[in-house]
């Protein structure tokens, strides 16, 4: 199993979010690259990048920081955040992104998607962001009317094979996983399922791991000290 850590990006910071683009951030750093030499000195092969600009605003934004981190920081970025056509995702892979998390808003376009597939690969998987079952978008600001299994079966009969699932009752709350929801999607989903939400304890790790995780991302309780980086590895490996 992986352990990813994440960066929220919001207008060139390193924030983190709850609710809406009117809640209240915290800023753990202004220079993105040195947080990310950070993380890969600690032993992270991949970090995930929100950009929470292009979630809420549908377009690509923080690119010359993206670029910066591909350039400089030598390490796999998987990227969410603002993707919305074909044309977003040439973008990002053009410019190093290792994978692009196609969201809801994207995955509406099953043709896109499929085209995204057939070009590019692993390199792109399926973003879902649940809350109390259903499919959330638009920066998880919209629920529509979508199951989450529903969503599920959907990517899967378009060829995806693996998922990023964040359960956003339990992003960045430091409350623990909702270890039923996640069991279920992983044991029915038929995909690999990169879980986020909630996740603060080495037990939580682990146990995600024996049931099946392909990964774990990892945010504010890498921040506040609730996991220990390198030991959350060691314990995955």
């Amino acid at each position: 199993m992986q352990i990813i850590p994440a960066i929220d990006l919001r207008e060139g910071a390193c924030s983190r979010i709850l609710g809406d683009t009117a809640a209240a951030r915290h800023i753990y750093s202004d220079d993105p690259l040195q947080q990310v030499l950070l993380l890969k000195e600690a032993g992270a092969r991949m970090v995930h990048i929100t950009d929470l600009d292009g979630a809420f605003s549908g377009h690509l934004c923080n690119l010359r920081v993206v670029q910066e981190l591909v350039d400089y920081a030598d390490i796999d970025i998987q990227l969410s955040g603002g993707i919305r056509n074909l044309s977003h995702v040439d973008t990002l892979i053009s410019l190093g992104v290792k994978r692009v998390v196609l969201s809801a808003a994207m995955q509406r376009r099953t043709q896109t998607v499929a085209t995204a597939l057939e070009q590019y690969g692993s390199r792109v998987l399926a973003g879902i962001d649940g809350r109390d079952g259903m499919v959330t978008t638009e920066g998880f600001e919209t629920v529509v009317r979508t199951t989450v299994q529903l969503q599920l079966e959907k990517m899967r009969g378009l060829g995806m094979r693996q998922i990023v699932y964040t359960d956003l009752r339990r992003a960045g709350a430091l409350k623990g996983p909702n270890f039923s929801g996640i069991e279920d999607i992983i044991k029915n989903g038929g995909m690999d399922v990169v879980v986020a939400g909630g996740i603060s304890t080495l037990k939580a790790i682990e146990r995600l791991k024996h049931m099946g995780a392909s990964g774990v991302i990892i945010g504010k309780a890498i921040y506040t000290g609730a996991v220990d980086l390198p030991t959350a590895i060691a314990a995955s490996e």
